[in-house]
Formats: C-alpha cells, structure tokens, sequence
C-alpha cells in the first residue's frame, strides 16, 4: 500500500490544455473516485498515474517517490481496464498468474498466490476455464485478479464497471467494496456514474474540464455542493435547480411560478438566486407547511413500488419529486409539495456558486 500525490498536474495535447494544474493528495489505504462527464479528464489523470500518458508540467508521488520518468512497471501500481483486457486463449489459472509473469517467486509460490486470489474473488471452481465460458462479472473478478496477484502498492480501475448490465454492477460494485475492506488497499476509481462514486468511494473528486470542482466524502458533497455543477452531478435524481428572487425581508419566490414561495431562515443577500430542492427533500403539502411551497400539474409518475418518482410542470418549469407519499398520485391534477427552509439550496445565478446563509 501506498499514499499518492498529484501536485500541479498539468496535460496538453499539442495546444489543447485537457489537465489544468491538478492537485489530489489519496492516503495510504484510501479508495478516492475520480467522476465527472464524458471529456472532462478523468482517465487522462488515471493513464498519467499509470505511466501510459505523460506529465506535461507537475508532478506525480506514489509512496512519497515521484515517479514521473518511470516506466509503468516501475511504479508499483496495477490496472484494471473497462474491456477486461484478458487473453482469451489462456485459462483462468493462467490469465491470473500472467502478472507475475516477471517475478522472481518459484513456481510453487506463484501457483499459491494464484489460488489464494482465486480464493478470495471466489474464482476457484474456474481456475481451467477459458473466458468464453465465463459472465461479464467472472471475466472482470479475473481481470481484477491478475491486477490483484502482484500485491501492487496502488490499483488503478478505469470504468471497470460500464459494460456489465445494471445487476450484474450493482454485484460487483459490492464486491468491488468488499475487496477494499479485505485488502485495505489504496484505490484509485474512475467512472462517469455517480451511483458508483458515492457507494464506493471513501472520497469522490469531481472533475470538469481538466479542473476536480469538488474533493469530498459521498455525505460532503451531497449536502453541501459548492456550485450548481456538483450539485446536479451527485444524487439521483437530480437536484431541481429554479429561479428565484429574495426579496429585503428575506422572503423567496420563485419566478414563473404562481404561489410558489416561502421564507428562507437566516438572511441573504436581496437578488436573484437559483435555488436548489433535492427531489426526496419534496412532500405532498397538506395545509399550511414552513417551507417553500411548489404548486404544479403532474406530468409523468414513475412508480417504483415502495416509492414514485412525480414528475410535475410548475409555471414553465420541471419540477420533480421522490418519495414513498407519491406513490397514489395520478398524471394530469394539480399537486404542491413542499420544502423545509433548512433543506432548500441557494446558488448565484451566474457564477453557480453556493451562497450562504447567515
């Protein structure tokens, strides 16, 4: 294991700048996710950690060594890819053991670590198979596996996930968390998949055009994004952001929506805002509740069983609403929710940032 450090890292392809001067400090043992758009740098920044892309400017530190100018074998580091990356001619067995093809351990000890890899990715009953005899999770517990049997000081996972279906990621999510616990290994993740982010990580780097907008834990960034961006990037479904307008008595409305208002508690400054409602955080309203309050003509329900995801047009906004009180609500009536004052976001509306609250 192994603490990282990327300081200043800086990427361009010819005049195109795609890191600008990164910083990201991961302890020892840490499993730290890098998620954000498509484009946005975050495999870049893994491939430069691994050595398949060079540093442009800054520097990069495994175990407190910058490793720049070293060749990927050097670093200490494993990768585990998206396409699994396993020979489909060699056995289980032998696409486990190809990492350590170069170690000077015996025969007798390679073939130990090997079972003992496949041990613990419950891989035994498979070890004289061939991929094409095994599921997308299997092939990528073997592509894990082999990253796994060079006891590396870092492993590296580049969207190991995406071409699994959604059980079959939700599986090895899980799996993928339990190995963490097991091996206290530091963890470098990437994905596009914000689910992902927060079941996994111990802290989620969100990235945008070559800049991480916000290194935090999954509760961090959940309850205090610190712009609109990360805002609607963490929590599914995403953050309603509206108009709005505070007015010097510190009472909020919402533009274009008839009846939709409320008092903010504390003070902010008089202007226009975006405001920010998470869609668990809206109720059904029943009489008069301390909050903001949405009226609006539902449009979609999504039911979910325990729960329905309400989809209503309030003025000439989206507004969407989740939770288990929604469940009996029927497509074309008129429906308010509401928010606790606590529990509505404010944001400037040109910068994106959060305003606070005094």
């Amino acid at each position: 294991m192994a603490d990282v450090a990327l300081r200043k890292l800086v990427k361009r392809f010819d005049e195109t700048v795609v890191l600008h001067g990164i910083d990201l400090e991961i302890a020892d043992g840490e499993f730290v996710v890098l998620v954000g758009p498509s484009g946005c740098g975050k495999s870049t920044t893994l491939r430069m950690l691994a050595g398949l892309e060079e540093a442009s400017g800054g520097e990069i530190a495994i175990d407190g060594r910058v490793v720049n100018n070293l060749e990927p074998k050097d670093r200490n580091i494993a990768m585990v890819f998206q396409n699994y990356a396993i020979y489909p001619h060699m056995t289980v067995h032998r696409n486990i053991g190809f990492g350590l093809r170069t170690s000077p351990l015996s025969k007798v000890d390679k073939d130990r670590r090997i079972r003992e890899t496949a041990e613990i990715l419950d891989l035994t009953p498979l070890l004289d198979r061939k991929p094409s005899q095994l599921s997308g999770g299997q092939r990528q517990r073997v592509a894990i596996g082999r990253a796994m049997v060079r006891d590396p000081a870092v492993f590296l996972f580049d969207e190991p996930l995406s071409n699994l279906d959604a059980q079959l990621r939700a599986q090895m999510r899980l799996e993928v968390k339990r190995l963490h616990q097991r091996l206290k290994s530091t963890i470098v993740f990437v994905t596009h998949d914000q689910v992902e982010a927060m079941t996994l990580a111990d802290r989620i780097a969100i990235m945008r055009d070559g800049r991480i907008e916000q290194l935090g834990t999954p509760d961090e960034l959940y309850a205090r994004p610190v712009n609109t961006f990360v805002a609607q990037f963490i929590g599914s479904p995403s953050m309603n952001l509206l108009p709005g307008t505070v007015d010097a008595d510190g009472r909020l409305t919402l533009d274009g929506i008839e009846g939709a208002g409320g008092r903010l508690p504390g003070s902010v400054r008089p202007g226009a805002v975006t405001v920010g409602i998470r869609p668990p955080d809206l109720k059904p309203t029943t009489g008069a509740p301390d909050g903001l309050t949405i009226p609006g003509q539902v449009e979609i329900v999504e039911r979910l069983g325990h729960e329905a995801l309400v989809h209503l047009s309030a003025g000439r906004h989206p507004v969407v609403a989740q939770g288990e009180g929604l469940t009996g609500v029927d497509l074309d009536t008129t429906l308010s929710v509401s928010v606790p004052a606590a529990s509505v976001y404010l944001f400037d509306p040109e910068t994106g940032k959060a305003l606070e609250t005094a």
